[in-house]
Parts: structure tokens; C-alpha cells; sequence
């Protein structure tokens, strides 16, 4: 993929024919859905029916789970296929022309509309046989909750792009994986695999059984692992955005989670299963950006934690069980992750900061492991319509709310107090091979050395980087006096790059000097010459996310802020209700 771009492209939300074509295209999946479900509810013969009744015949799981379930799964891997070539595009090349201008949104959009509608199917295809607890909608007719679970989490995710649009014209493009409405739409379209577990249970209810059935529940365990780790991208590539701690905790947090899940749910050897659905996706995920000649994310791979999840079942169950395993993976597990992370990380974990990331991920693996075995007992709670004994919901809660403070406590980057710098700046030859060419300028590159006012001691990383020239990357700074660092590659201060030093200290601060970046007046920002002299560092997201609005009213970013936060926190309430509602059995009703 090769482009050259000449002028900025707009800054603030989309045009209004690519609205209306993304309504369109809405309409072409959402219509047709809703003649079905008028048509299946009336009894009425229909295409999508008798693809139910087939799906049913040959997987042995009730027709409104079998067609549902393979939507979803096809849906899923379609929308992460476009989110796995979105973010590198984004990171090479800057920010879009539009929505309908990069080819990655299509699988992405679609992806999200096939997830929501893979839950209105399963609520339309709803008969008999279903389980003892439904969700009534009208007097005849009750859902399962699962299918509940799929419908809001897939129309948490579709929600996710008018709200992006909306967000970009109140606050400008937030290029970052982790912009509030890029998590809606994928924790909305990843949260359906939460969904399509509590749906197997309720299938196995109601007699479904078999090899495919039981394989089921570790396969999306796995798919828990790989659509959670998604969150990780900006840290497998290279240019994450928050600090590092926020990667250990949800390494730690998600791994214990879904490899308990899959260990419980398969039993001896159910780790190695979701370690294979995580993998093997990566892999396929790898084809376009690797046939695009974009950057391939690399994953941590777990493989420690399963070890130690494998072992602690042995020998433990129930709670003790995710106590163990969760404090097993938090310690042999962060220390395993952190010697691979020397190999398939752009950023490893500092050796200096072991015993924090061992003390974030042991708490974080505990909760995930607490949060995993409530998941699976209340799944096998409403497939067997029995009682477990004991503490049902508050270790479950307990590791909910333990995670909430966690992540909290470690993903906002702090702003860095009052520190500068002095350039020297040499010209350099040629740098690395660039990718995708955005520009005709002339190449310039150059080594950076930079004197530190204030020396910074055991930085978490302290590299020279690059971005949005058509391609990006990292460099080391090595010492080569008292407080003085040299760019161990030059980087390049020509055309759309945009250059500078990085810096993130353990306290959480994430800094940047600046040493080259072009004019853009779509986005209101001046031109950052390549030259000598002294710099202030500035917050890392000025720079970064140059287009971000400066104007905008406080008040409204606080409120932004919290719709979208109540709207993600409502999916996993949601999530919550849903399974403890299924899995009643004491005080049974028939529908809620």
C-alpha cells in the first residue's frame, strides 16, 4: 500500500454524504433483519428460518443458538480483521479523509451490525424449547438471556460509530486505540463472546450435548482471550499511548480470567485450547497488514499463566482454585511475560520495575481468576439448573470491583511537571526502509542528542520515535554522557512524520520532546521545526494527538466523558445481571 498525500485531511467529523452512507449501509442489514423477525415471529415460512433449522440439525444446539452463534463468530472475526488493519494504517499514515475513505471500517462496521443482529435472530428465532429463565418481551413470547446479552453488547459496539462521529466534531480525532468511543466499539463488539457463553449454557439446558458442544465452551474462552487482548494493539505494536502498567494489569487480568474459564469448562489441557484460538487468530489477523506492508502486532502469549492455571486445578477448586492461580499467574506469570517481552515487545518491561508489575499483575490475575470461576459457575449454574454451595456472587464481585480499581488507578497518564531539554541535531544518511510514502518531500534525517535538564533515573522507556510519515518507529536513546542520550538510529523530519523523544517515568508520566512536526491547519496546529536548542517537554497527548480540540468547554468533556463511561459500565452491569438472573434456581420464575 502506497500513498502520497500532499494536504491534511479535514480534522473534525465526517461529511455528510458519508453519513448518509453509512445509514444506508445500516439499513441494508438492519431491514431486512427486522421482515425476518416479523415474518418468524408470525409463524410465516423464511430463508433465515430454514437456515436455523439446518444450523440446528447438523450442530445438535437449538435453532435459535446454532445460526445466531455462527453469525456471531463470522461477525466477530470480521470486525477484528478490520480493527487488526485499522490501527496500523492510523499509526503509518495519520488520520482518515473520511470514514468510508479507509477500507478497514467496512469489515469493522459490518462486523458490529452482524454482532447486533446476530442477537435480534436468536431473540426472533426464539421457541420452544427454551430455557426455565427467559427474558419476557411480550406475553408470548420470552428470550434467552444470552440473546439479550448479544443484542446490547452489538448495539453497544454499532452505537460506537455515530458517537465517534459526533465525539470528533465536539473534540476533534482521537487517533488512539483508546479513544473513549473506539472502546465502545470494541468492548461492544469483543463483549458478545460474554453473550454467546451464557447462550451455550442456556442451549446445553435444554438438552443440547456432543463433542462440538462441550468443545464450544473452551473455544470461547478463547475468543474472550483474543477479542480482550485487542485492547493490547498499541502496546504489541509500539506506540502505546498509556502507561505500561496499564498493559501488565490487563495481561494479567485477562489472562487469568479466560484461561480459568477454559481450563474449568474442558477440563486437563482446556489452557492449551484457548492459547490456540488466541494464537491462531493472531495469526490470521497478521494477513492483510502483513500483505500491506503495514506493522503486524505481536502478542504476549500467556503460555506461563496456563502452566500455573493448569497446575493450581490439580490440586484446588473454586475459590481457592482462583486464589492460587491467580497469584500464581500474577508472579511465575508476569515474570514470564516480562523475559518474552525482551523478544516480541517494541517496548520490554524494564527489569527496575519487576517488583510493581509483579504486585499490579498479581492483584489483577487474582481478580480475573475470581471474576472467571464466577463466570463458569454460573454458566454450569444454568446449564445443570443446580445450586453451587457456598459464596455464589460476592468473590465474583469482589474481583469486579477489584479490576475497576485497578485499571483506574494505572490508565491515566499523568502530565509532566515543568522539564526541558537541549537538541543537537546532525544530519544523517538514509534511515530505514519507509513502508507506505505519504509525502514528496525531501528525505531529511538526523541523529538527535538530547541533554537532559533534570536526569531521569530508571525511565520506563526513554526512546527516540516516529510516526504518521508512512510509517513508524522506535529507537533507543543511548547514554553517552551525564544525563546526555543519542538516538542509537536517526529519525526522520520530513513531510507528515512526526518526530520526538519519548519519555514515561514510573510514576506515570508520559512526555514527549518534540523535534519535528509539519503545520496543520485542518487541526489548528503550527509547524515544529527540526533544530537545535532547548525544547520544553510537553504532555505526550499534544503531541500525539495533535487534532484533539483545545477549546472545547471543560464541562462538556466531563460530560462526554461520563455518558460514555455510564454506557460502557451499563454493558458490563448488564453482563452481570444477565448471568445471575439465568442461573437462579431457589425462587424460580419462568420469565423476568
Amino acid at each position: 500500500m502506497h500513498v502520497l498525500a500532499h494536504e491534511a485531511p479535514p480534522a473534525g467529523g465526517a461529511e455528510f454524504w458519508q453519513v448518509l452512507v453509512a445509514a444506508g449501509m445500516a439499513a441494508v442489514v438492519f431491514v431486512p433483519v427486522l421482515l425476518f423477525a416479523v415474518k418468524e415471529r408470525a409463524g410465516r415460512p423464511n430463508l433465515l428460518g430454514r437456515l436455523a433449522d439446518r444450523a440446528a440439525q447438523r450442530t445438535g444446539l437449538p435453532r435459535w443458538a446454532a445460526l445466531p452463534m455462527g453469525l456471531a463468530g463470522l461477525s466477530g472475526f470480521a470486525a477484528l480483521v478490520g480493527v487488526y488493519w485499522d490501527v496500523p494504517i492510523h499509526m503509518e499514515l495519520g488520520r482518515d479523509e473520511g470514514p468510508l475513505a479507509n477500507p478497514s471500517h467496512f469489515p469493522i462496521y459490518f462486523g458490529l451490525m452482524g454482532i447486533m443482529a446476530s442477537g435480534l435472530i436468536s431473540a426472533a428465532l426464539a421457541k420452544d424449547p427454551l430455557p426455565t429463565r427467559t427474558l419476557r418481551i411480550t406475553k408470548d413470547w420470552r428470550v434467552p438471556m444470552g440473546s439479550v446479552q448479544m443484542t446490547a453488547t452489538g448495539l453497544v459496539g454499532v452505537a460506537g460509530f455515530p458517537l465517534d462521529d459526533v465525539w470528533h466534531r465536539l473534540f476533534g480525532q482521537d487517533v488512539t486505540e483508546w479513544g473513549p468511543t473506539h472502546i465502545l466499539m470494541i468492548g461492544g463488539g469483543v463483549g458478545v463472546v460474554i453473550g454467546l457463553q451464557l447462550l451455550l449454557a442456556e442451549a446445553r439446558q435444554v438438552g443440547a450435548h456432543g463433542r462440538l458442544v462441550r468443545l464450544l465452551g473452551p473455544v470461547l474462552a478463547g475468543a474472550w482471550l483474543m477479542g480482550a487482548s485487542t485492547f493490547l494493539m498499541e502496546f504489541d505494536l509500539g506506540v502505546p499511548q498509556f502507561p505500561m502498567l496499564a498493559q501488565v494489569v490487563l495481561v494479567g487480568l485477562i489472562g487469568a480470567w479466560t484461561l480459568t474459564v477454559g481450563r474449568l469448562s474442558w477440563g486437563p489441557g482446556g489452557t492449551l485450547i484457548v492459547l490456540a484460538v488466541l494464537l491462531g487468530s493472531r495469526v490470521l489477523y497478521s494477513a492483510i497488514p502483513a500483505l500491506a506492508d503495514l506493522h503486524v502486532a505481536v502478542p504476549l502469549p500467556y503460555v506461563a499463566e496456563a502452566v500455573i492455571v493448569e497446575a493450581a486445578a490439580l490440586f484446588f477448586t473454586r475459590w481457592r482454585f482462583a486464589l492460587v492461580a491467580g497469584v500464581g499467574a500474577g508472579t511465575v506469570g508476569m515474570l514470564g511475560e516480562a523475559a518474552l517481552s525482551r523478544t516480541l515487545m517494541p517496548n520490554p518491561w524494564p527489569s527496575h520495575q519487576l517488583v510493581w508489575f509483579v504486585a499490579y499483575g498479581t492483584a489483577a490475575a487474582v481478580a480475573g481468576a475470581l471474576i472467571g470461576v464466577w463466570q463458569h459457575e454460573r454458566v454450569e449454574e444454568v446449564a445443570d439448573r443446580s445450586e453451587s454451595t457456598g459464596p455464589r456472587h460476592l468473590p465474583g464481585l469482589v474481583g469486579a470491583l477489584a479490576a475497576v480499581g485497578l485499571m483506574a488507578s494505572v490508565a491515566v497518564p499523568q502530565d509532566p511537571k515543568p522539564m526541558s531539554g537541549t537538541l543537537t541535531l546532525a544530519e544523517a544518511g538514509a534511515g530505514f526502509e519507509v513502508s507506505n510514502p505519504n509525502s514528496d518531500a525531501t528525505p531529511k534525517w538526523v541523529h538527535a542528542t538530547v541533554r537532559l535538564e533534570h536526569p531521569v533515573d530508571n525511565p520506563v522507556w526513554l526512546n527516540g520515535f516516529a510516526w504518521q510519515g508512512g510509517d513508524f518507529a522506535t529507537t533507543p536513546l543511548h547514554e553517552v554522557g551525564d544525563g546526555v542520550y543519542r538516538t542509537a538510529q536517526p529519525l526522520p523530519v520530513y513531510g507528515q512524520w512526526k518526530s520526538g523523544v519519548r519519555l514515561h517515568t514510573p510514576d506515570g508520566v508520559m512526555a514527549i520532546l518534540p523535534i519535528y512536526a509539519p503545520a496543520d491547519p485542518a487541526a489548528g496546529a503550527a509547524a515544529i521545526e527540526a533544530r537545535d536548542g532547548a525544547r520544553a517537554f510537553m504532555a505526550e497527548i499534544d503531541f500525539l494527538q495533535r487534532e484533539r480540540k483545545s477549546d472545547t468547554p471543560a464541562v462538556l468533556w466531563a460530560v462526554a466523558y461520563v455518558i460514555v463511561g455510564l454506557i460502557f459500565a451499563g454493558m458490563w452491569i448488564l453482563f452481570a445481571w444477565l448471568y445471575a438472573n439465568a442461573s437462579r434456581v431457589r425462587g424460580l420464575h419462568r420469565a423476568v
